[in-house]
């Protein structure tokens, strides 16, 4: 049975820029293309039901309903007026700092665009306005990070471009085995900001930092852009650590990936958990690569 609409998106893992991009700093983000989310739609008008499948599918439930009607309700339109079935595969791990909800969020805009209800070039707008839904305050980075192929320079949803880059970086993301909540981290940090914004302002600032220290890591030769590299992402894990968002079970899997070997090893995401993502100037042993999400693209 032929469908009425499909998309895919993918997975993500920023290279160092969480949080402070919130207050117009920049990120990196990389696309993680061997998790992905597909999202198809078959056009029925005696059906309003949905169908989740792959590693992580059941997980998508609640946030599916809950998003589309939200959608609804940003297009001034009831969710009881749609009328279809689902069928939503996920393969991504959800609450870990790799983009669910973002690579969710922008399937669903890409449908609300098949069904003529927004513009194409309102797209990323449109998803990061049902991110917030999750985040309470999204950057706009999960949902471009989920469509695009190549590593990304962001600053804002419509300031972003893709990164030439002149070596390829062995980095792999490794679970912490603890689920971070992104929207619980952002309180956290904007706590920060309240109670002591000088020291909120100088982290932001190293983050900062640390993008750029990693932009011009990835452009240079392999023999000078890798130690440049490690050095940007143990900046960005000190930022981590400052805002409090480094607990016990990231700390000690960040230890371990160093006493195997690894260059640096930081949070991704909102931190708090989720995976981590660790740089290395050799392929990683064999018994922990087995466990390991590469990021090459």
């Amino acid at each position: 049975m032929s469908c009425d609409f499909q998309t895919k998106t993918h997975a993500k893992a920023i290279l160092t820029g969480e949080h402070a991009v919130l207050r117009g700093h920049p990120v990196i983000v990389m696309p993680i293309l061997s998790k992905t989310l597909s999202l198809t739609y078959w056009a029925d008008s005696d059906a309003n039901k949905a169908e989740f499948i792959g590693d992580y599918g059941e997980d998508m439930h609640v946030l599916f309903w809950s998003l589309l009607e939200h959608g609804f309700e940003l297009i001034g339109k009831s969710v009881s007026e749609f009328r279809g079935k689902f069928l939503i595969e996920n393969t991504i791990p959800v609450g870990a700092g790799m983009g669910a909800s973002g690579a969710l969020c922008s399937a669903v805009s890409h449908w609300f665009i098949s069904q003529g209800w927004i513009e194409d070039t309102n797209r990323y707008v449109f998803a990061r306005q049902l991110e917030d839904l999750f985040h309470g305050q999204s950057s706009g980075i999960d949902v471009i990070g989920a469509t695009v192929s190549d590593w990304v320079w962001f600053n804002q949803i419509d300031d972003f471009e893709t990164l030439t880059l002149k070596w390829q970086p062995q980095c792999y993301l490794s679970f912490s085995e603890q689920v971070g909540v992104t929207s619980h981290c952002v309180k956290k940090v904007k706590q920060l900001w309240q109670d002591d914004p000088e020291s909120a302002k100088h982290i932001d600032q190293q983050m900062a930092d640390s993008v750029q220290l990693a932009k011009t890591a990835i452009e240079n030769d392999q023999m000078s852009g890798l130690t440049q590299l490690a050095n940007a992402m143990n900046q960005a894990k000190t930022c981590f650590n400052q805002w409090g968002l480094s607990g016990r079970n990231i700390h000690e899997h960040i230890d371990s990936l160093l006493e195997a070997g690894a260059l640096a090893a930081k949070p991704t995401g909102s931190g708090d958990g989720g995976y981590v993502l660790s740089l290395w100037s050799s392929t990683p042993p064999e018994n922990l690569l087995q466990h390991f999400i590469p990021t090459a693209v």
